[in-house]
């Protein structure tokens, strides 16, 4: 077999040994290698010598096996493997492989591409190999533009060279869930490289870490809502037109002011508006009364709080990598480059073909914007080779641009190119003619499956095809952008536009349609605005089309439309090949979760609800919002209220809130008086299916209520099974998708609770946060001090430092005064967290989550001076404030988003009922934390003193 080594292998002083061994996998002597295999783990190992071992794979391209060499390990420890996951390996368990002809297909992975030319390969949750234009750009140095069309691997290359970059990163796109992929991505298998730091921001949260804007971002919903008032008076056609026309013409175009005057407006030239002059001053009066209905303050326009946050930015990175561009306006660019202190190290990505957001992009005036920057080299590359859609998907894709440049000349010469496939699947392309037995025989073929989408061009379409097609898998062009399905079928996209699409075709005939003589030319009629105005059409269905990875299926009513014959449909078929296909609930579930991870809540709910049938519980849910009025209830001295007594009971058990106790039992409740005897028998009765992780008994529930129902103290399965180490039902709900990032109501999410249940037990460490700790964890915390956002990616020493406070602050603060008043006051001490209290919390947890060197207590220490308060360093988290030297606790003025809403981490764990709680010793440091956080939210830049202000008078 041919063996491909890992670019980040790091093997130089067993290079002779590494060398020998590879000989012998390459000649097929597993013997000589002392191969063996590790069952349920996908690896193998071979031997370098006495101590170490080498760890590899084996996948499969073009029928052709390869190893794939991934780690040395040395010492035998494979605890600290990055593949292994803190695996517990017994080399006398492992099963000796002394040949290929040992090893079956079951053995090995699928591999999308390998270049024959390299030796080694990349990664990131997979294998990659690049050819020869993705290998130039990767060791291309900054300034760069990568062009790619969709599937050219474009967003995974960019992360590879985010790899080779050194110092402050940023890796930022528009979309929030892009952000989070790509961050989960460059971290796989526990990446590290101490030459950088790099941060993945969403450009809200890009916005949000220099002032968090107030309100919630516009969308094109919210707008078409607002301007409908206007429909009749300003006699309005198209809201879409008039939404790029704001976003992308009067706002976003321009880095020198943060809107156009009216007369700048008026007199833009003919290619930079969508309106002619005629119509610009109605527009224009449109655009005063959107100004006048943003000052409310409901939402806000990122361009105009853009330009306004110009003057503040100040250079803080090395490199910019853009991903997406195409998606983000000018002055939204201006603000990103604006951070670099080089303005030249920066790498923008995208493609112009899949512009389907209102900014008026193209690369002309990307490249306008460095005018004044000396970037004389050739920095732009295109990606012209698709690894995604099957060449028969591309093909038609391929026409739609050889259609749009011959109707309307090239946007750029950038973007002048052809899609070459290189998938190695056949697929279709099938025309089918809009009746109703057509539809109702794909919809009853389709109508189960995961694996159909159906895509219409607008939103206002949806309705029409629901008449028809039954999936909960049902998209707009803009929704289902960053989606892709194996089959997509296309719904009367062309028909449902006839006028739009007519003039896409307009002057244009087969013989302009020859791929071998594609050139960047011209429009010839200047005035000709028609790529302006119908870009948002033809750039739309050419992204419906790219997202079919195989099959497309296109339904239209009119099936002698002039498009349809240039793109060659005109075979039509009065039924479709498409066999019976059916989904498992199981994979239902996962395709919710997925969609729901992208922000696509209407598909997600329409599965829980046409699919699984989830149903609303029917017990009352003890939320955050609903306690007091349960307080009041259950402790009303004047009526014994027995069921709200029980739920109370039951609460103050699961949260382990034992002043409710005394009340209770004050009011002569007698569960109360014995809680101690009869607290385990009911919970144990509470959680049944859990104490005895029982996947079975669980199911019912599942399927009736749904994988995230809330029980009635307002947890989910998940959190249950983590909590108490269900390990069964935990492995079971993450392989269906279960949410990880609900919270209880103290604001603790699974992994918060994991980490108290932890404190509490040791052994739950390797029970339970070692085991899930890769799925608990998620991508980042994110928490906002002084009105900007603070990402703390999940690989960052301070993200589990700081989830271990959130998770134990509550009870660290009243068990230490209830129990421990005493003792901390005679010994001078506060209810704080230290570096031992990290430090013990980080024995027993697996290297791969906490890496030797963040267990040391100099390292702990630093991470908790360099994030003080007062601390005068720009890159300062301020998470941390110094009671007195080596004693901590979370900012009072730090804010936490929980379910999109910012909550003041000590109202999360509600401080002012701990406040009532504590006796003696107790108020003086709950109202300090008050009284601190109430000085420095009346004058944010007072300076207070912690060796003073702390200390116990």
């Amino acid at each position: 077999m041919e063996v491909l080594v890992y670019n980040d292998l790091g093997a130089d002083k067993l290079k002779d040994k590494l060398k020998k061994v590879i000989g012998f996998l390459q000649a097929d002597d597993f013997r000589s290698a002392d191969v063996k295999k590790m069952i349920g783990t996908g690896y193998y190992r071979a031997k370098l010598d006495d101590t170490n071992r080498l760890l590899f794979s084996i996948g499969t391209f073009a029928d052709k096996r390869y190893i794939f060499i991934l780690e040395v390990i040395l010492n035998h420890a494979y605890e600290k493997s990055r593949f292994l996951r803190g695996a517990v390996i017994d080399e006398s368990k492992l099963l000796p492989v002394n040949s290929e002809k040992q090893i079956t297909p079951g053995d090995t992975a699928p591999i999308t591409y390998i270049n024959p030319n390299k030796k080694s390969f990349h990664l990131l949750d997979k294998i990659l190999s690049f050819d020869e234009t993705q290998d130039e750009i990767l060791h291309l140095p900054a300034p760069g533009i990568i062009i790619g069309s969709a599937g050219s691997g474009k967003t995974a290359l960019t992360l590879e060279k985010a790899k080779i970059l050194t110092g402050r990163v940023l890796y930022i796109t528009l979309s929030g869930y892009l952000v989070e992929n790509a961050s989960l991505l460059y971290y796989s298998f526990d990446y590290e490289n101490s030459k950088q730091e790099v941060e993945f921001l969403s450009f809200f949260e890009y916005l949000s870490t220099i002032d968090v804007p107030k309100g919630k971002e516009i969308d094109f919903r919210g707008f078409e809502q607002w301007i409908s008032k206007y429909r009749q008076s300003h006699k309005i056609k198209d809201a879409y037109k008039v939404f790029e026309e704001f976003k992308g013409v009067i706002t976003g175009s321009v880095v020198d002011k943060p809107y156009l005057s009216l007369k700048d407006y008026l007199s833009l030239g003919i290619k930079q508006s969508i309106f002619p002059e005629a119509e610009r001053g109605q527009i224009y009066d449109l655009f005063t009364k959107y100004l006048e209905w943003l000052k409310a303050g409901v939402y806000f326009d990122s361009n105009i709080v853009s330009y306004n946050l110009l003057e503040r930015i100040e250079p803080r990175y090395d490199y910019v990598v853009v991903d997406e561009v195409q998606d983000i306006t000018n002055v939204q660019l201006m603000l990103i480059l604006k951070s670099l202190h080089n303005p030249a190290n920066f790498v923008l990505c995208g493609d112009s073909n899949q512009i389907v957001h209102p900014n008026f992009f193209s690369w002309a005036q990307i490249k306008t914007l460095f005018y004044k920057q000396d970037l004389k080299a050739n920095i732009i590359r295109v990606l012209a080779t698709n690894y995604r859609n099957t060449p028969e998907v591309t093909k038609i894709a391929n026409q739609l641009l050889l259609i749009k440049n011959a109707r309307f000349g090239s946007i750029d010469k950038e973007s002048t190119y052809l899609v070459k496939p290189n998938s190695k699947h056949t697929g279709g392309v099938e025309f089918l003619e809009n009746n109703a037995p057509i539809k109702a025989d794909l919809n009853q073929k389709t109508k189960q499956s995961t694996k159909f989408a159906v895509l219409v061009l607008r939103n206002e379409d949806k309705a029409a095809a629901k008449a028809f097609f039954q999936t909960p898998l049902l998209f707009s062009i803009q929704e289902a952008k960053g989606l892709e399905y194996e089959n997509i079928i296309l719904y009367n996209a062309i028909s449902g536009y006839d006028k739009e699409f007519r003039e896409l075709t307009n002057g244009v005939t087969p013989a302009d349609l020859d791929e071998d003589s594609l050139k960047f030319s011209r429009a010839k009629d200047k005035a000709d605005k028609s790529l302006d105005e119908y870009k948002f059409y033809v750039n739309s269905l050419y992204v419906g089309i790219t997202r079919a990875i195989k099959n497309l299926y296109v339904i239209e009513t009119n099936k002698k439309h002039e498009l349809l014959f240039l793109l060659g449909l005109t075979n039509f078929k009065q039924q479709s090949s498409v066999k019976n296909q059916a989904s498992s609930k199981e994979e239902w579930q996962k395709e919710a979760h997925r969609l729901e991870m992208q922000g696509k809540q209407e598909q997600a709910d329409a599965i829980r609800t046409q699919i699984l049938k989830v149903q609303p519980v029917p017990w009352e849910v003890t939320t955050r919002g609903a306690l007091k009025e349960l307080f009041k209830q259950a402790l009303n001295p004047e009526l014994f209220n027995k069921k709200a007594k029980d739920r109370l009971f039951e609460y103050a058990l699961y949260y382990n809130e034992r002043g409710y106790f005394t009340q209770l039992a004050q009011l002569k409740y007698r569960p109360a008086e014995r809680w101690e005897q009869e607290g385990k028998i009911i919970l144990k009765r509470m959680l049944a299916e859990y104490y005895q992780d029982n996947v079975k008994a669980l199911e019912p529930k599942l399927q009736k209520y749904g994988i995230d129902f809330p029980n009635e103290l307002n947890l989910t399965p998940f959190m249950i099974a983590i909590a108490h180490g269900a390990e069964k039902i935990a492995g079971y709900l993450v392989q269906n998708g279960a949410k990880i990032n609900v919270t209880d109501n103290f604001g603790r999410n699974a992994l918060q609770q994991a980490i108290l249940k932890a404190h509490i037990d040791a052994s739950f460490k390797g029970k339970v946060i070692n085991r899930f700790y890769d799925t608990l964890k998620g991508e980042s915390t994110k928490v906002k001090i002084d009105n900007r956002l603070i990402k703390i990616d999940s690989h960052q020493a301070e993200f589990l430092m700081l989830n271990y406070m959130i998770a134990v602050l509550r009870t660290h603060l009243i068990n230490q005064l209830d129990t421990a008043g005493l003792f901390f006051r005679l010994k001078n001490h506060k209810p704080a967290f230290q570096t031992l209290d990290f430090a013990n919390f980080f024995d027993g947890l697996a290297h791969n989550i906490v890496p030797e060197y963040r267990r040391q207590r100099p390292y702990l220490s630093s991470i908790l001076a360099k994030n003080e308060v007062n601390r005068d360093d720009k890159y300062n988290k301020k998470l941390f404030v110094r009671l007195e030297t080596g004693l901590y606790l979370p900012n009072p003025l730090m804010e936490i988003l929980i379910d999109d809403e910012w909550v003041n981490i000590y109202d999360m764990i509600d401080i002012d009922e701990i406040e009532k709680r504590q006796a003696v010793y107790g108020p003086k440091i709950i109202s300090r934390i008050k009284n601190y956080r109430e000085q420095l939210t009346k004058n944010p830049d007072a300076k207070i003193d912690p060796d003073k202000y702390w200390l116990d008078n």
